[in-house]
């Protein structure tokens, strides 16, 4: 079952796998949903499509990726899609465990918290570097003067764009959030996509400080062994079935990670053969 929107291009390359090979899939989409609807029946949750029950034992895999539609509809229709949406990550959130779900909600949130996924990403045996995170433009300003270069960036899931921070930069905004600094980590980057236990990386070659507001390049690439293995295990340790992670092999000999994403919209890494896309189908159709 896939949830989400048809120009979504992550959800749409897994959609077309799928259908190519006569995959059995029911697929929701967000600007179609006037007769699906999640109902509690004998103490389960159960989806209904145009009034039929979808028994949870004849699913093998559940993909999410809904969009918050914003001005798409008016304000009743908003709120209903909204609704839907939640019901249908409760219901997948409840799924048996032989169903494969991508990703499961609470598996979601550890990306919500930037410094708290950095200790399960050192637990899983990377270098995380050093960082802040602070309402007080002094302490940011002596954590720039200690390291030099630093980079600043989201502590949340919220994306931004990393930049660096110079010495002398007015940071007084910082008192308004919590904003987090990073020491920067000179080396080659690369993007790595674990799916199930499958492991499909890049290297990433750009001048730009945060590769994906400038110009790139990609290079399918293997890990050695060992980061391969960290990988998975990080992947694990946060219950993620699909994770995209970013890591550098730093200057230093060290290799780093910077975050796991978990809903990680991988449609540019990859390639004509749909390695990625595949490799998910697989896994959506053969649950546990």
């Amino acid at each position: 079952m896939l949830h989400g929107l048809r120009s979504d291009a992550p959800l749409e390359d897994v959609r077309q796998v799928l259908d190519e090979r006569q995959v059995p899939h029911l697929f929701l989409d967000q600007t179609a949903c006037a007769g699906v609807a999640v109902e509690v029946r004998d103490h389960r949750l159960e989806l209904l499509v145009a009034g039929r029950a979808v028994p949870v034992t004849d699913v093998t895999g559940i993909y999410l990726r809904p969009y918050d539609l914003g001005a798409a509809a008016n304000a009743a229709e908003r709120a209903r899609l909204r609704q839907l949406s939640f019901d249908l990550r409760e219901w997948a959130q409840a799924a048996p465990a032989e169903v494969r779900v991508v990703n499961r909600p609470d598996a979601g949130l550890s990306n919500h918290s930037k410094p708290r996924q950095a200790l399960a990403i050192a637990e899983a045996g990377f270098a995380v570097p050093e960082a802040l995170l602070t309402t007080d433009p002094k302490a940011a300003a002596a954590f720039v003067t200690e390291h030099r270069r630093v980079v600043v960036k989201s502590a949340s899931g919220t994306r931004s764009i990393v930049r660096l921070v110079g010495e002398g930069e007015d940071l007084d905004a910082v008192r308004w959030c919590p904003t987090q600094f990073q020491r920067f980590v000179p080396g080659v980057e690369y993007r790595v996509h674990v799916v199930g236990d499958r492991v499909i990386s890049h290297r990433v070659r750009s001048e730009a400080v945060d590769y994906r507001y400038g110009g790139f390049s990609l290079e399918r690439t293997d890990l050695p062994d060992d980061v391969a293995r960290r990988c998975r295990l990080l992947a694990a340790t946060l219950g993620l079935e699909l994770v995209g992670i970013d890591l550098r092999f730093g200057s230093d000999g060290r290799w780093y990670c910077w975050e796991a994403n978990t809903s990680p919209a991988y449609s540019s890494f990859d390639g004509p053969g749909r390695e990625i896309a595949s490799a998910l189908a697989d896994l959506l159709a053969a649950g546990r």
